[in-house]
């Protein structure tokens, strides 16, 4: 009901604004006087004639408190105020006429006007993963989309109703049952996404969206693609992780043309300086950041909030929480009733020291390091405690090795039931202490999820390019980081790929051999281990591939192979602009740049589910084994 009336207020508003009203003064009075003449003069300031005149025709016009003000027993008459009349004569609006954009934009702020909540619904959208496992497997589909949380979070509160929609978790969306007209709608875009984000968003457009907008990583990296798309689906593409953007966005949403719209991090055309995770490129970024630093511009927290759990219905947690205790409820003494979810404690990767990262990795915001104050971890740490959530998954890139940020939470006295974090094998082999700290803060299970990639020195040394930091090992830092994990306690997930540049099938056996040493070693302790392809994405370091043939002719040689410039374009070159990398370059990869095939490689990932489903305490899925808590 309230939509139906601010849309008559506008349709109305917007023919009232076709017309003016022209008024004129007549010099007659509205009606006749009474009295005496030179009791009677006019007002020219007031528009108002005044009849003085004290006889009593006009007494019953008398108030009782007048004449008592008055201080006398009779009654006098007030003094006369008689309007001026006037005509009022409607005109056409010519200027309006003859400008349009004038008329348009005072129609848009008549109703902004009168609307108090502009609304705005977020998609986390999601094809490649609900496509391909059966009946929407629970595994994953039990941790909430914080990233749409957030973003909502930033819009709520800047006056927005918020409505969220997490296609991982909900099932793919009915665009028709969630928009609008008039609605800002907006899609979070991952590359198992993408395509189908576009789809949405033309949907979005012929549903009355007033404007469709796309973040995280895949829009980041294909901005200036995405904005060049026919007929435009996308208007606007944020290219950061900053909620001031995203506040300032939905604060000036209205004020302009969408397309006039200045804000930093806030793509409106396809003529931006493109994003990679590329070297040249992250080097670029961090000077910008010092510089802001010496300006005192720089807002370190600009990338964190305190979420606003409500946003998402009641059902959405229900949901996540119900498949996280069917998957790993065992875990816990109170199974039955854990609660878990995503945190964001800081932002950024250890390994990249600002400028570098792996080859593969196409995270935005990797290089962009950030800790927040002990301020907004206590405010994020008491807003988790009051929803019931103790079973945390800090999603920061590689949190290990932040001393100061386990210091903070040390000080702030966090406590949780389980803890996982992200973490390198480096760290883990160099800074052994710091399991201790991190222990410390939890009553149950501190599992360290880390990409080992290889059982391979020579994969992780020339295909990865594993560490930034220090001439030792890679792949005896891997040995080592599993046997500081025995020591503490703690428990490992950690991940390898089959496909990196030089693969073989030797090193791919080594890989296999490193497997089966990490669960005779660790036993229950290691709580999963995951395989994969090589995936090539556009953003990556290794995406330079799409458009130099010089970077092709140099993964090649590790290799021990030769690729023509005929061959590069075939494969890559063509493919540079695409929205997502077709399969076809996939399979190119594995011909130019190693020494098995894309088969190959998944019957090694089918070899180490095999082993994972013999490892002492596994049972189907991603669960294994409870663990007595400490204490």
């Amino acid at each position: 009901m309230e939509g139906a009336m601010q849309k008559c207020f506008i349709v109305l508003t917007l023919i009232a604004s076709l017309f003016r009203a022209e008024v004129a003064y007549t010099g007659e009075p509205m009606w006749m006087l009474w009295g005496n003449p030179e009791n009677i003069h006019y007002d020219a300031e007031a528009h108002a004639w005044i009849n003085d005149n004290p006889s009593g025709e006009n007494v019953f016009r008398a108030m009782d408190a007048y004449d008592i003000a008055r201080g006398g027993g009779r009654k006098y008459s007030l003094p006369e105020r008689i309007p001026e009349k006037k005509t009022t004569t409607i005109v056409f609006r010519m200027d309006t006429a003859t400008k349009p954009e004038q008329f348009y934009a005072q129609i848009f702020f008549a109703g902004a006007i009168q609307q108090s909540k502009r609304r705005f619904v977020l998609v986390n959208v999601e094809q490649t993963i609900l496509d391909l496992t059966a009946a929407r497997d629970k595994q994953y589909r039990m941790w909430p989309h914080m990233g749409i949380l957030y973003v909502g979070t930033a819009a709520h509160e800047e006056g927005w109703d918020v409505v969220l929609w997490d296609e991982l978790v909900q099932g793919q969306c009915d665009l028709g049952k969630l928009v609008e007209p008039g609605d800002v709608v907006g899609f979070s875009l991952v590359v198992t996404g993408v395509e189908r984000g576009v789809e949405l968003a033309k949907q979005a457009k012929s549903l009355g969206a007033s404007a469709v907008i796309a973040g995280n990583d895949s829009a980041i990296f294909r901005t200036n693609e995405i904005l060049s798309l026919p007929n435009r689906p996308i208007d606007a593409v944020f290219t950061t992780n900053s909620l001031t953007s995203v506040r300032n966005f939905f604060r000036l949403f209205g004020t302009t043309k969408l397309e006039e719209l200045q804000i930093p991090g806030v793509a409106v055309r396809s003529d931006g300086t493109a994003r990679s995770n590329a070297q040249q490129v992250l080097l670029s970024e961090l000077k910008a950041r010092k510089s802001l630093d010496r300006q005192g511009a720089f807002d370190a927290e600009d990338v964190f909030v305190v979420p606003k759990f409500d946003l998402f219905p009641n059902s959405y947690w229900q949901e996540v929480w119900s498949n996280y205790r069917e998957v790993f409820g065992h875990k816990y003494r109170d199974g039955d009733v854990v609660k878990n979810s995503i945190a964001l404690f800081a932002q950024g990767c250890t390994r990249t020291r600002g400028t570098d990262v792996c080859s593969y990795c196409t995270i935005a915001g990797v290089a962009d390091i950030r800790i927040p104050s002990e301020d907004y971890l206590r405010r994020t740490l008491e807003a988790y405690d009051r929803f019931g959530i103790r079973a945390i998954y800090n999603t920061t890139d590689s949190a290990y090795e932040m001393r100061p940020l386990v210091q903070k939470l040390q000080k702030l006295g966090a406590s949780f039931d389980s803890l996982q974090i992200y973490g390198r094998a480096q760290g883990l082999a160099l800074q052994p202490d710091l399991l201790e700290n991190w222990l410390s803060l939890v009553d149950g299970r501190l599992l360290v999820n880390v990409g080992m990639d290889s059982g391979d020195g020579r994969i992780l040394a020339q295909g990865v390019v594993k560490s930034s930091l220090g001439k030792g090992s890679r792949i005896e830092e891997n040995y080592e980081a599993v046997r500081n994990i025995r020591k503490s306690g703690a428990h490992l997930h950690y991940s390898l790929i089959f496909g990196s540049p030089g693969e073989t099938k030797d090193s791919c056996e080594r890989s296999i051999e490193f497997l089966e040493w990490t669960t005779a070693t660790l036993g229950p302790q290691l709580d999963l281990m995951e395989t994969d392809l090589y995936w090539l994405n556009f953003g990556s370091p290794v995406s330079d591939v799409f458009t130099s043939y010089e970077k092709a002719q140099a993964l090649a040689s590790i290799a021990g192979k030769e690729i023509s410039r005929e061959e590069w374009y075939q494969g890559f070159g063509r493919h540079a602009t695409e929205l997502v990398v077709p399969f076809s370059a996939e399979e190119a990869w594995y011909r130019h740049f190693t020494n098995i095939d894309v088969e190959t490689a998944q019957e090694y990932n089918q070899r180490c589910t095999e082993i994972m489903a013999r490892h002492t305490g596994a049972i189907t899925g991603r669960a294994y084994k409870p663990t007595e808590r400490k204490g």
